[in-house]
């Protein structure tokens, strides 16, 4: 019973409080705002790392392995000599089709593009593939124009990288490696990773590049993800080569852990900077509640109550003004937010990264635990805020206060 009616009184007390709140408008709105802003910083922050994220997550398969040159972590820093492929398709666990080993051979360039509704220049990984590709990635088909016809200086160009940069709709022409290309399609994947790229026949690239004798990387789809070990084991272990095998879904991993590390840790400045001053606030607005309460407080005190029930009361009252400020906060990023589109280079809405390497387009993702990890964010401040004013209200004198008053 004596902790019911502690409850009760704490209850009692921090409603109480809250009815207050209209009454002292404006500091309970900036207080409120000052909450909401960093909610809203902190859950876009992590919604752009989620939605970077996930066109690597979608692109990646556990059924399929990536080879790369020993001493790389990227493919583009990888080189796998030509002889890497016969042992590949000599190697056990490898799926095939109608006889056919799926394995793809891959070699990447870049292809200098224009921003269609700003004046900057950027560039797009220019894949070269081939035929067996299509075959690793059921949803990459053409939406526009046709297929490029290998050993011809044609291209076909994803779906996203064509909505964002002027000239490469079908029949354009681009200069990339010496060579001018043509635009033949434009096509969808289901992953914006690749919806990124441009891509073209390995014969076509190798050719441009001087490179007849190299790839960048093999995408292999195995018989199962059980079957990864055995195939990984003789690649490794061949006497020929030196390269190294990864499961796709750990590859694309790694290659969007540093990205996601730069965006956390530099998003993540601004809203802990301003945490220091929402804090602050919310620390001076529950002071002033609290002295306006002297009375009430000592009245309790007198009837016998603890002093945990005026600190308990006042750490629930910060925390409520935290939670409404991380829900309007959260509330909208997720309206203005989620599923908007940008990309690692950044101007304006976008992300600026780099100008030099290749662009990748993506949605900042608002997710249900994106949501929750802000608003328990802003809670933890309104406690935080409350914890001296509580201390204060705790420790205040019975007498003096009733004297007071």
């Amino acid at each position: 019973m004596r902790w019911t009616n502690t409850l009760r009184a704490v209850l009692r007390l921090t409603l109480a409080a809250a009815r207050e709140w209209p009454s002292r408008p404006i500091d309970t709105l900036v207080t409120i705002l000052g909450f909401a802003t960093v909610a809203g910083i902190f859950a876009a922050v992590l919604a752009m790392a989620a939605g970077y994220r996930h066109i690597y997550d979608a692109a990646a398969q556990d059924r399929n392995a990536i080879v790369l040159s020993e001493d790389s972590d990227s493919e583009w820093s990888s080189t796998v000599p030509t002889g890497a492929l016969a042992d590949a398709t000599q190697a056990p666990g490898v799926a095939r089709a109608g006889g056919v080993p799926l394995i793809a051979a891959n070699l990447l360039g870049s292809l200098p593009v224009q921003y269609a509704r700003r004046n900057l220049a950027a560039r797009i990984t220019l894949r070269g593939v081939s035929s067996t590709m299509l075959a690793l990635d059921p949803g990459v088909r053409i939406v526009r124009g046709r297929w490029f016809r290998p050993g011809l200086n044609e291209i076909v160009v994803g779906s996203a990288a064509e909505g964002n940069f002027s000239h490469l709709a079908p029949g354009d022409r681009v200069i990339t490696e010496g060579r001018i290309w043509t635009v033949t399609g434009v096509f969808s994947a289901g992953s914006q990773f690749f919806a990124s790229e441009a891509w073209t026949s390995l014969g076509s690239l190798q050719g441009a590049m001087k490179r007849p004798k190299t790839y960048s990387s093999l995408r292999v789809r195995l018989t199962s993800r059980q079957a990864f070990d055995a195939f990984a084991g003789a690649l490794e272990h061949a006497p020929r080569i030196a390269v190294k095998v990864m499961r796709e879904s750990a590859y694309e991993a790694h290659q969007s852990s540093g990205i996601n590390r730069l965006i956390t840790r530099i998003g993540g400045f601004f809203p802990l900077m301003m945490t220091a001053a929402a804090v602050f606030g919310a620390m001076n607005t529950l002071l002033i509640m609290v002295e306006s309460r002297r009375f009430e407080m000592a009245m309790l005190r007198a009837l016998g109550y603890p002093h945990g029930i005026v600190f308990a009361a006042t750490l629930l009252e910060g925390s409520l003004l935290g939670a409404a400020g991380g829900l309007a906060g959260t509330a909208v990023v997720y309206v203005t937010l989620n599923g908007f589109a940008a990309s690692t280079l950044g101007i304006g809405g976008q992300l600026a990264i780099s100008t030099t390497t290749p662009q990748v387009f993506f949605h900042f993702l608002v997710s249900g635990a994106t949501m929750l990890e802000a608003l328990l964010w802003a809670i933890g401040m309104g406690l935080l805020g409350g914890l001296y004013p509580a201390l204060r209200a705790a420790r205040m004198p019975i007498a003096a206060s009733l004297r007071d008053l």
